[in-house]
C-alpha cells in the first residue's frame, strides 16, 4: 500500500524526458557551414596564444590580423606588453621581426620560412580558415556522413581516390565544427585540430582553437580575449615595417 501511494507521487516528480536531437540532412548541414564560411572575409583578435613543441615552448598575448585567404600578421607580447616576435605575410612573402636577436627575416612564404608561426603541415589558406572555425576545408560533398547520437555530433569525411583527406566533427548543438583532422590522403593526420565556445566573443566564431600536428610534433593554443568579424584592416594591419637599426636576413625558399 505504501508503494502504491508513493510511486504515483514520484511519477508527477520526475522531470520529463529531454527530446532526442533533430538530426538534419548532410545538404542542410552542409549549407550552413558554406554560408557561415562566406561571412569571413577578415578578422581581428586579441589572446593568450601557447606555442609547445620539443625543441622549445613560449607563451605570451598576441594581436592577430587576418584577412583570407592568405594574409596574416600576428604580433606576440610578453607580460610588459614587449614583443617577443612578430610576423606577417600576404602569401608571397613573409616577414618576422626577432627584437631579441635584433634581425628581421624576409623570404618567400614557402612552408619552412611560414614555419615561424605556420607548422610546416599546415598551408596558409587552412591556417586562416582554422583561426576563425571556417570549416570544412574540402570542396564539395563528403563521402561519407553519420550522426553520432552518443556524442550528439557529425562525423563527415572526405576523400580523393580512395584516400582519406579530411574527418570533420559538427556538434549538433548549435552545428559548430568542433574537431577536425587533415589526412591530405597520408596514413596520419597531418593536423588535428579542436575548436570550442562558438559564439562567446562573436557570432559563429570560436573562443578557443587548439592545433597539433606530430610531423614536426608542435601544439598551439590559442584563447581568444576580444574577436572582431570583418574590421575595416588598413594596409598597415596586415604588413610588418622594418624598425630602425634592424639586421635584415634574407630567407632561402
Amino acid at each position: 500500500m505504501l508503494a502504491a501511494l508513493l510511486w504515483p507521487a514520484g511519477c508527477r516528480t520526475l522531470p520529463p524526458a529531454p527530446p532526442p536531437a533533430a538530426v538534419i540532412s548532410q545538404e542542410a548541414l552542409l549549407a550552413r557551414l558554406q554560408a557561415r564560411q562566406e561571412q569571413v572575409q577578415s578578422f581581428q583578435a586579441k589572446g593568450r596564444i601557447t606555442f609547445l613543441s620539443p625543441e622549445q615552448n613560449y607563451s605570451g598575448n598576441a594581436l592577430l590580423s587576418g584577412r583570407l585567404p592568405d594574409s596574416l600578421k600576428v604580433d606576440v607580447l610578453d607580460f610588459l606588453g614587449r614583443t617577443i616576435l612578430s610576423f606577417a605575410t600576404d602569401g608571397a612573402e613573409v616577414k618576422v621581426l626577432s627584437p631579441s636577436e635584433n634581425k628581421l627575416f624576409q623570404g618567400p612564404a614557402t612552408p619552412g620560412n611560414l614555419a615561424a608561426f605556420i607548422p610546416p603541415t599546415v598551408s596558409l589558406p587552412q591556417a586562416l580558415r582554422l583561426l576563425v572555425g571556417a570549416l570544412p576545408l574540402s570542396p564539395g560533398p563528403p563521402q561519407k556522413f553519420d550522426y553520432e547520437a552518443a556524442t550528439g555530433r557529425y562525423r563527415l569525411e572526405w576523400r580523393q581516390g580512395g584516400a582519406l583527406t579530411e574527418r570533420l566533427w559538427v556538434a549538433a548543438q548549435g552545428l559548430y565544427p568542433v574537431q577536425e583532422e587533415w589526412f591530405g590522403g597520408a596514413m596520419e593526420p597531418q593536423f588535428t585540430a579542436e575548436l570550442a565556445n562558438f559564439g562567446a566573443l562573436a557570432p559563429d566564431l570560436p573562443e578557443k582553437i587548439t592545433l597539433k600536428t606530430s610531423a614536426p610534433k608542435k601544439e598551439m593554443r590559442l584563447v581568444y580575449r576580444d574577436l572582431k568579424l570583418n574590421p575595416p584592416l588598413t594596409p598597415a594591419d596586415l604588413t610588418l615595417a622594418s624598425p630602425a637599426g634592424v639586421v635584415q636576413v634574407p630567407l632561402g625558399k
